[in-house]
């Protein structure tokens, strides 16, 4: 198999509700996909996570767009005869894993035969919580953004549902004038908090915090690792766009339950096809990943039906791209 062009699209779908992050407020998800065409006219398709900007991972969508384009440049026309070569022409980005994830999107599928499967569902809540309340009940996981009345939301979320484990993010923006809080958070078991804050702490800093999970500082194995070594971090959040694809993060699972250490799979507000894969590695986490049914954060998607609601558990199919929605970037 040869790659003889790539193309860029872009797709912006318009949030249901506006997200509001300790960082930011968005409306709508601008989202750049690409496509590898190889000798055959077959077209491939990977979604990019990476933002408008810097606010949350140093690749943006034009950083990696640029990327790729240098990339293509190297390997177009050259024979790839299995995955692993695939892999390894997609290792000369291992600096930008934003786009190595985007690429390897692509390439996973010339290689394989996706499945169908099913996966247990996660509700994100942000700061909406009175909208969400009718879509909790089947989730397996509640995971909730942190903002200043995250203690009452904790407290009542337990009390109406005492057997669904509870999460929160904090992005990294606390400070030590939060502890009191979080020290008030470990009353009610919740089950971890990602990345309070900017720099990891000693297990002696820890006190009584509810447990704490990496997520942004899950960039790579030897930063796991470290900080499982180092600061006693027990749950460890892979992103596949983070860790440079859906091969490192399949990879970086087996070795972490080979450690005995507790897995969650990240999403990033995703359209269809990026989340059929995030739930195609969330089947072999700990907990429900961050997988949320069709329809969740987008009136329109992608990929039409992608983890459809049934029986309280979200199926997905292969991934077809509506090419009528995407737009050529240039």
């Amino acid at each position: 198999m040869k790659l003889s062009e790539l193309h860029f699209y872009e797709y912006t779908p318009t949030f249901k509700h506006k997200i509001q992050t300790p960082k930011i407020t968005m409306n709508v998800r601008k989202t750049l996909f690409i496509g590898l065409i190889d000798e055959s006219g077959t077209e491939w398709f990977g979604e990019c996570n990476a933002f408008e900007t810097d606010w949350y991972h140093y690749e943006t969508i034009e950083t990696v767009k640029r990327t790729l384009e240098s990339w293509f440049k190297c390997v177009e026309g050259h024979e790839i005869h299995d995955f692993s070569e695939a892999q390894r022409m997609a290792d000369k980005l291992n600096d930008t894993p934003a786009a190595r994830a985007t690429v390897m999107m692509a390439l996973y599928q010339m290689f394989h035969d996706l499945p169908s499967f099913e996966v247990p569902m996660t509700v994100t809540v942000n700061g909406d919580m009175q909208k969400r309340f009718l879509r909790i009940d089947h989730a397996e996981r509640i995971k909730i953004k942190w903002n200043c009345d995250i203690v009452e939301q904790v407290k009542l979320l337990t009390a109406m549902y005492p057997d669904i484990p509870i999460t929160t993010d904090a992005n990294q923006t606390l400070s030590d004038r939060d502890i009191p809080l979080l020290n008030q958070l470990a009353n009610y078991n919740l089950a971890y908090i990602e990345e309070p804050f900017p720099e990891l702490l000693k297990e002696k800093e820890l006190g009584n915090m509810p447990p704490i999970a990496i997520d942004e500082h899950a960039t790579d194995e030897q930063a796991i690792v470290q900080a499982v070594q180092c600061n006693h971090v027990r749950v460890i959040v892979i992103k596949p766009f983070r860790v440079g694809g859906i091969d490192r993060a399949l990879s970086l699972i087996d070795t972490l339950h080979n450690q005995g250490i507790t897995v969650v799979i990240g999403g990033m507000y995703e359209c269809g096809l990026s989340r059929y894969f995030t739930a195609l590695a969330s089947r072999y986490g700990d907990y429900a990943g961050d997988v949320t049914p069709c329809g969740y954060y987008f009136t329109d998607d992608i990929v039409e039906q992608s983890g459809q609601i049934i029986k309280g558990r979200l199926r997905f199919k292969p991934p077809v791209i509506d090419m009528s929605k995407l737009q050529r970037y240039l």
